[in-house]
């Protein structure tokens, strides 16, 4: 397929006319709204049509670059793939984005496409007063008018702009080519079972390139079906998402593929474990062949072996944007437990001389857009250090082991690495997160990112058993999951941002009045 995905998209739209490609849930209980192959094709193309007269010349650079600020929702489709089928490089906003974040990468966007929610946004949350000329409504009617050109289907160029978490409140801006995501669509699609994305429910922002390959493309390409939750319904990465209801909701939508994070996968375990007529539910949904693929963040393997044990597989891939989203992942026919898999057919992994994982590949992106101390650096001979400490085995499986600049190295000169310790913390029953992070006044601290407050006695126990007097935290930090200052803390990929963190902290310790979101070890 490589850079031709496109022209298989248009392809699968034009041989599914009849079938239906999205739904979208609504919060009431009221009938989903329902849209065809056919009418996504109809509007996308219409839309493209559009977007070719509006954005005809571009101010920020040899193409025109538009953002897209949305919810997840079948518009989501419309307004990419528009932008695909006109040429025009699409840049996916996440709306939990930070006022600092949005005004970095919208200052290299020409014009936004939004919905009501988008639209919002923009205005009141990231005080972005663009004038309408910038500004396409998707829910605007549409003139029926023909392309001005059609993008040559094996022409490569840059169709997408993603954000990285990045270390700032100027994210950088990943720039990747047709050829890289093709190639990766090409790749999954030969190592996942054939029909394994006919029915796909999007619990990610699809402003993550993950989301946008499993919950968009990967349906569309095999004729399938994406649901999308209701507007109100936080998504996993955003403040008030709860792995429970999102649980609920796969056991009403039954979907035929799941790519979830770490905190999903706890969470099957869990209330397999609890038994009683949820449990019972959930162990036949997820022994029905429904296939589970978990990346994003270190999975424990006893969570794996747990699930293996009831019958239930899991499959761990490891990526990251700069090479188009995957990089290794397990499969039905390749799986060892505890790895990220082999690497995808086009790419090539090897171990650095300071055990940073290095990638060479086909898919590997055009530069950034935007500069960031965490962004990967490139050799002279095409090779990638990602910054992730890893290792191969002897049959070819990758490890990995935590971020390189993560490490901490403690006043007594060994060195932690936080992931392993947050690793198992997130094994806790009601933990949903951990970062830990050094403090110059109490040494290693964890915050933990709770479903409510344990019992405090219980996790004190457990951590002290849990763990080597040189990796035990001495203090615990406690956040319920609808605690605003998570917002602040985590980037909207889920992850910690761990410098506010330890800032954060060092801030309420002074304060005698928050001594109660700690506990001691």
């Amino acid at each position: 397929m490589s850079g031709g995905f496109i022209s298989q998209l248009q392809r699968a739209l034009r041989d599914n006319r009849q079938a239906i490609c999205a739904v979208d849930w609504s919060q009431s209980g009221n009938e989903p709204v329902e849209l065809t192959y056919g009418e996504l094709e109809h509007r996308s193309l219409n839309l493209a049509a559009t977007l070719q007269r509006r954005f005809a010349s571009q101010a920020h650079g040899d193409q025109v670059v538009l953002g897209i600020a949305t919810r997840n929702s079948s518009d989501w489709l419309v307004a990419d793939l528009a932008c695909l089928f006109a040429g025009i490089t699409a840049l996916p906003l996440p709306l939990a984005f930070s006022q600092s974040q949005a005004e970095h990468l919208a200052g290299g966007c020409d014009g936004f496409l939004v919905d009501a929610a988008g639209q919002r946004t923009l205005a009141q949350r990231w005080k972005l007063n663009f004038p309408d000329s910038r500004l396409q409504r998707l829910n605007e009617p549409l003139i029926e008018q023909p392309l001005l050109y059609t993008p040559d289907g094996d022409d490569d160029w840059i169709c997408k702009i993603i954000h990285t978490s990045g270390t700032t409140s100027r994210p950088k801006g990943v720039r990747l080519s047709t050829q890289a995501v093709g190639t990766v669509l090409a790749s999954l699609r030969q190592g996942m079972p054939a029909n394994a994305h006919l029915r796909y429910l999007s619990l990610v922002p699809l402003s993550l390139l993950l989301e946008q390959v499993t919950a968009a493309y990967l349906p569309l390409l095999a004729g399938g079906t994406v649901h999308f939750l209701p507007p109100n319904e936080p998504l996993l990465g955003e403040p008030g998402a709860s792995p429970q209801r999102l649980v609920d909701w796969l056991l009403q939508v039954q979907p035929t593929a799941l790519t979830v994070p770490p905190v999903m996968v706890n969470r099957f375990l869990e209330q397999l474990n609890e038994g009683g007529e949820q449990g019972e539910g959930l162990a036949r949904y997820l022994k029905s062949g429904v296939h589970i693929t978990c990346g994003g963040a270190a999975v424990s393997i006893d969570v794996l072996r747990g699930l293996a044990e009831l019958g239930i597989g899991v499959y761990q891939g490891y990526g990251l944007s700069e090479n188009a989203s995957v990089v290794s992942m397990n499969t039905v026919e390749q799986q060892r437990l505890g790895s990220v898999g082999k690497p995808l057919p086009h790419v090539q992994v090897r171990i650095g001389a300071d055990q940073t994982i290095e990638v060479k590949s086909s898919s590997l992106f055009s530069g950034y857009s935007g500069t960031d101390p965490s962004a990967c650096s490139m050799s002279g001979d095409g090779w990638m250090d990602t910054g992730d400490l890893g290792t191969l085995d002897a049959d070819g499986y990758l490890y990995v082991h935590g971020r390189k600049k993560n490490v901490i190295c403690l006043p007594n000169g060994r060195n932690v690495s936080p992931e392993q310790v947050e690793l198992e913390y997130r094994k806790y029953p009601g933990v949903n997160d951990a970062a830990v992070f050094f403090d110059e006044l109490h040494g290693l601290v964890a915050l933990l990112c709770v479903e409510s407050p344990p019992a405090r006695d219980e996790l004190v126990a457990w951590s002290a058993g849990r763990f080597s007097d040189i990796e035990r935290p001495n203090r615990l930090w406690l956040l319920t999951k609808d605690d605003p200052l998570l917002e602040q803390l985590y980037t909207v990929t889920g992850r910690p941002k761990r410098a506010d963190i330890a800032s954060v902290f060092s801030t309420l310790q002074r304060n005698a009045s928050n001594e109660h979101t700690c506990l001691s070890l």
